[in-house]
């Protein structure tokens, strides 16, 4: 596999694991069918886990209490199912047992009218995740509140207040969490998702080195979601556990994307090496048919000639050849081939090269700035630097030639939650367009690189 190839598979990773986890399950994952797995003995089992980290214990008597108001709780989360399933789409796959359930759906439609040129998402608050949120919040709010009665208001919070003291617990979220199985989680899932369409851009029979290429540069891919279901599970579980497992895939995605950072700053795109660009090939041919016919009369025996040839890099299986460099001379006469010149005329200096006469090194070398210069510039009246989440998201994904050969700029951004500030759009003002403000961090960027007339378009 050639380093060409290497860096389109890397950087499609690395592309597509840019996006924010959030912005991934809300655009993506809440599209696929979930399942929801809920029981009283799971409710049981995540209720203990969590009041052990909290460091409650339960006695005898207020154990037996706590069981009897899981399965109250699990009956509730039932009924309310029963009753949805008139609602929604489910899967053949769900069950309602008198101990577990299996509910396996996906939210279709928006709730009430549709607002133009706004994601389903930013306007309909029970999409599949939420949906699933809203089957148990009421169960699972009383079941907390039994909690606190019966541990006689032993559940506490994490953080003191200002006398130093820890204040009740009031926030059922605080305690339970929806979150995903174990290895099958959010990031685990787009890293998996991300690697498949990175492997779509390798030719086939290209794809069994994949393996060789993560070893060569060291690459990692330890938090993978093992597994071809294209649906996700959820459950009820303990908060903190959930945070922590949430908080060691987040960081395992932080450095893969570090990692593949340094190996595409690091492969030198100057010096890949690969099939002749098109360019390339029309000036070799343009210079072939010039040269054969001198070739020819290199031939004959009244004139030496010495011919320097040099292969063509094409991608069919027979390369071909052609002369660039020949010298023939018949008495005192002397003809350079390949090096023709007009009397008169001076020779043009060899253009040096710059970024822009490789747009994949100008893609790395944009997008290694971007994000700093765009939080640089994230100030009133523009659009104003919070949680970097924006800033973090803003990528420049291909670069094209306009009809008059000017380079041509794509580039893209998290669309949820900020495509709303784009004019034309529900909240548009041209102050906040996203567009102006990553637009001029482009050309402020492009200005240290002295490139000339470029136009840019957001993809």
């Amino acid at each position: 596999m050639s380093s060409l190839s290497h860096y389109k598979f890397l950087n499609k990773l690395h592309q597509e694991l840019l996006v924010s986890s959030s912005e991934y399950r809300t655009m993506t994952l809440d599209s696929k069918f979930h399942t929801f797995t809920v029981s009283s003995a799971g409710i049981l089992n995540e209720t203990k886990k969590e009041l052990k980290l909290r460091n409650v214990q339960l006695n005898e008597e207020q154990l037996k209490e706590v069981t009897e108001a899981a399965k109250k709780a699990y009956n509730t989360v039932k009924d309310t199912i029963k009753s949805l399933k008139k609602e929604v789409r489910t899967d053949k796959s769900t069950y309602i047992h008198s101990e577990r359930l299996r509910f396996v759906f996906k939210t279709f439609d928006v709730i009430g009218p549709k607002p133009k040129k706004l994601y389903p998402a930013q306007t309909d608050p029970y999409v599949t995740f939420g949906k699933i949120k809203e089957v148990y919040r009421e169960a699972i709010t009383q079941y907390f509140k039994d909690l606190q009665l019966i541990t006689n208001n032993a559940i506490r919070k994490k953080q003191k207040n200002k006398s130093g003291n820890y204040n009740k617990e009031t926030v059922v979220g605080n305690f339970f969490h929806l979150g995903h199985l174990d290895e099958m989680g959010v990031s685990e899932t787009q890293l998996r998702d991300g690697l498949s369409k990175a492997l779509i851009e390798l030719p086939e029979n290209e794809r069994q080195d994949i393996n060789k290429v993560l070893d060569k540069y060291d690459i990692k891919l330890s938090y993978i979601r093992d597994d071809d279901k294209d649906m996700m599970f959820v459950k009820i579980e303990s908060a903190t556990d959930n945070l922590k497992r949430g908080g060691n895939a987040g960081q395992a995605k932080k450095a893969l994307l570090k990692s593949l950072n340094d190996v595409l700053m690091d492969l030198n795109i100057w010096m890949l090496e690969g099939s002749d660009s098109a360019l390339t090939r029309k000036r070799k041919q343009a210079s072939k048919a010039l040269i054969d016919p001198f070739a020819a009369l290199a031939k004959s025996k009244t004139v030496k000639a010495k011919v320097k040839k040099e292969k063509f890099k094409k991608t069919s299986k027979k390369p071909s050849t052609l002369t660039t460099k020949t010298k023939a001379t018949k008495g005192k006469e002397q003809i350079k081939l390949g090096t023709l010149s007009v009397a008169g005329s001076k020779s043009r200096p060899k253009k040096s090269d710059s970024p822009a006469s490789s747009p994949l090194h100008l893609i790395a070398m944009l997008n290694k700035q971007l994000p700093e210069v765009v939080a640089k510039n994230m100030v009133s009246p523009n659009l104003q630097y919070r949680t970097g989440r924006f800033a973090e998201s803003v990528r420049v994904t291909d670069i094209t030639k306009t009809a008059k050969g000017y380079p041509s700029i794509g580039y893209t951004y998290s669309k949820f939650p900020y495509q709303t500030f784009e004019v034309g759009y529900e909240q548009g003002d041209p102050a906040w367009d996203p567009r102006n403000l990553i637009q001029g961090s482009i050309r402020e960027i492009a200005a240290q690189m002295a490139m000339g007339r470029f136009f840019m378009r957001r993809v």
